[in-house]
């Protein structure tokens, strides 16, 4: 993308804030503010690190059940911000799980799931309802998620987003897309961890100039199908520099992935552990790993996705 267009581009979602109320942004949940989606778009990458094969369009999907982390606005807005800015997919944001029907699913080169949680394709109230509304819900729940795995194995993009890997925590098949699931977050909100790029020549973590990091955040702990078997590991905890004495830690192993990549039939998954603090969101060197995520997640951006523990050394 020339200098021009991109410019133009940054005009253009630049008028497009200020056409918004506060009210038009923020919605029924508290979200950004002006403000804070001028430093979103601020921050978010103004070219694509590698040209998209074709035009992409990407579902940013951000339903939650139980526990609604706050920053699901942020988040919507960036990866909303980021496709358009940086010319890389044309976003969709919806929270309507019509959109995984099959007829609509194959429309996407990829769906973000941006900070998910829980049965997202069943009603929030399932449990209060009645014997024969649970059996209509079942049957849309198992339908959606047959349209999802088809769509993955045929070679569909997937992103997920923090507590995205804990959606779906009754669905065994879900733990095999995503390679783990969620076991708890000993580093609560607000604890800085130094990280370490395990791979720092792999163009999805090119974003990250140094070799470790220090961010402050949620910082999750993964459990089982997790193994490195399966997944490629690109960022995990230094412990080397981390605080380890701390309670809740489970794994005895020292293994703390926080971003990696995994395939799953033809389709590319990326699961991302940052986003539960506001501000990460316009830092511009996340919001490039995210971008460099869902490149890789279309099939833009080349990746080697041979499990870490297979790589020939």
């Amino acid at each position: 993308m020339s200098k021009k267009v991109a410019s133009m581009i940054f005009c253009g979602v630049i008028a497009v804030i200020f056409s918004r109320s506060p009210l038009a942004v923020q919605g029924a949940e508290k979200g950004p503010s002006i403000e804070e989606v001028k430093r979103i778009v601020q921050a978010a990458p103004s070219e694509t690190r590698v040209k998209p094969k074709k035009a992409r369009t990407v579902l940013i999907f951000s339903l939650s059940w139980g526990f609604k982390h706050s920053s699901i606005p942020y988040g919507r807005e960036a990866f909303e911000l980021i496709g358009k800015k940086s010319g890389a997919y044309k976003p969709v944001v919806s929270d309507d799980i019509s959109m995984f029907e099959p007829e609509n699913l194959k429309q996407f080169d990829a769906v973000v799931f941006n900070n998910t949680n829980n049965e997202i394709f069943l009603p929030e109230n399932y449990d209060k309802l009645g014997p024969e509304e649970k059996k209509k819900a079942d049957v849309i729940d198992a339908r959606l998620k047959k349209s999802l795995v088809d769509y993955l194995k045929r070679g569909g993009g997937l992103v997920v987003i923090h507590a995205g890997v804990a959606s779906f925590r009754k669905w065994p098949e879900f733990g095999n897309i995503i390679g783990a699931r969620f076991d708890n977050h000993p580093w609560n909100a607000g604890n800085t961890v130094t990280m370490k790029v395990e791979e720092p020549s792999h163009p999805v973590v090119a974003a990250f100039k140094e070799p470790t990091f220090e961010i402050t955040d949620e910082i999750y702990q993964l459990k089982g199908p997790y193994t490195r078997d399966k997944i490629r590991v690109l960022v995990s905890i230094d412990t080397d520099k981390t605080n380890m004495n701390i309670k809740g830690i489970h794994r005895t192993d020292n293994d703390f992935a926080m971003s990696y990549i995994k395939s799953y039939g033809e389709g590319r998954v990326f699961y991302c552990a940052f986003g539960h603090q506001h501000d990460l969101f316009w830092n511009p060197v996340i919001l490039q790993h995210f971008l460099d995520g869902v490149q890789f997640a279309t099939g833009d951006l080349e990746g080697d996705m041979t499990p870490s523990n297979k790589i020939k050394k």
